[in-house]
This record gives structure tokens, C-alpha cells and sequence, in this order.
């Protein structure tokens, strides 16, 4: 019910991670990531990438622009060249969960989540992310796993809560959703508590115009 955390993780890498001409152009292309100048950006990341094909971190910050942008497909390419390189970035894998979460594509977006978690299991955002995809694909049980995972890393994710009541109403069990509903209140979250409730009560008026 709640619509994804579409933050990607960018990372400006502040160390020279080469010396040189090529440093030169990291640097320069984190600098414009940093002002919101993403055509500059792409020029100084594509030069690292033309002197060094193998520059797995330009690949890494090109996919989070284009990302950014909106622009999945051209996010994707980069993103997937990066793990050819480096199969073992969790920033990559979180990020390509979140395209394809964007994309409506869930069932993709929980395989890269999965691999994220492996790497990082302990990021309460990525689970959060994990349980609204398992909650679109209908996989209740699972939505519930990671909402918990994620309450439990990080208890003051209050969102997280409205997730978890939306997948035990999914799931079939109002009262635990309706549960949720007085917990939240009893946190002082009134206007999460009430976006739940008003939630629920949409769907069980849905349900009742059906009947008749």
C-alpha cells in the first residue's frame, strides 16, 4: 500500500581512487553529482570510463544519474556493466531492486533486493524495499518477514509499520492489521495510523460495493 523509497544511494567518493588524469575526472564528475549538474557529470564519468573501460565506480555513478533521471534502461546498462566488474556491490544490486521496483517489474526487483541482502542484510531501508515488492506480488508472508526485519534494525521506521499493516490486510488478517492501526497511535504516528485506517476502511468499502 505504501509506495516504494525511491532514494537511490549515491556515493561521492571523496578519496583518489587513481592518480592522474583519470582521479582528475572522478573527482571533477563527483563535484558536478554533488551541484546537480548531471550532464556535466556524465561527461567527466564517460572520460574515466574511456581511459579506464574497467573503472567499476564510474559505471556505479553513472547508473545512479541516470537513475535519477528516470532514465531505467540507460541506469540499468551501467548498473549491470558495474557487476560484471564487481559482483559483490550491494549499491548496485540495492539500486537496480529499486529500477525495477519503479518499473512495476517486482518480481526482478526482489532478486536484486535478495542479493543485496546477502551482502548488507542489515539495512532496515532494504527491507522495507523487500517488503513492499513481496507485498505486490502477493506474498504476504514474506512482505511480513522483511517488514519485521526492518522494524528491528531500525524500530523508529514508522513507515514500515504501514507496510506491515497493509500486507496483514493482503494477507487476510484484519485484526492484526487494525493491531497495527493502535500501535502506531500509541507511538504518537497519528497520521500514519491514519492512513492505515482509512486504507483499510477503502478496501473493506470496496469490498462491500462487490458484494452488491
Amino acid at each position: 500500500m505504501r509506495k516504494p523509497i525511491l532514494v537511490f544511494l549515491v556515493v561521492l567518493f571523496s578519496f583518489r581512487v587513481e592518480a592522474g588524469e583519470i582521479a582528475d575526472h572522478f573527482e571533477k564528475g563527483n563535484y558536478f553529482v554533488k551541484i546537480k549538474d548531471y550532464d556535466s557529470a556524465i561527461k567527466e564519468y564517460e572520460e574515466v570510463i574511456k581511459l579506464n573501460p574497467k573503472h567499476t565506480l564510474a559505471y556505479i555513478q553513472l547508473g545512479i544519474i541516470y537513475a535519477l533521471r528516470k532514465d531505467y534502461s540507460k541506469a540499468i546498462k551501467y548498473y549491470k556493466k558495474a557487476l560484471v566488474l564487481n559482483p559483490k556491490s550491494y549499491l548496485t544490486y540495492y539500486n537496480l531492486g529499486l529500477i525495477y521496483t519503479a518499473k512495476g517489474d517486482f518480481s526482478r526487483a526482489i532478486t536484486y533486493f535478495l542479493a543485496a541482502r546477502k551482502l548488507f542484510p542489515k539495512s532496515y531501508l532494504l527491507n522495507y524495499n523487500l517488503g513492499l515488492a513481496y507485498t505486490e506480488t502477493g506474498n504476504c508472508e514474506k512482505a511480513i518477514k522483511a517488514f519485521k526485519e526492518c522494524l528491528k534494525i531500525n524500530p523508529n521506521y514508522f513507515k514500515a509499520y504501514v507496510g506491515l499493516g497493509g500486507a496483514y490486510y493482503k494477507k487476510g488478517d484484519k485484526a492484526s492489521a487494525l493491531k497495527i492501526v493502535k500501535k502506531l497511535k500509541k507511538l504518537g504516528q497519528n497520521a500514519l495510523a491514519n492512513a492505515l485506517s482509512n486504507w483499510i476502511r477503502d478496501k473493506e468499502s470496496k469490498k462491500l460495493k462487490i458484494k452488491f
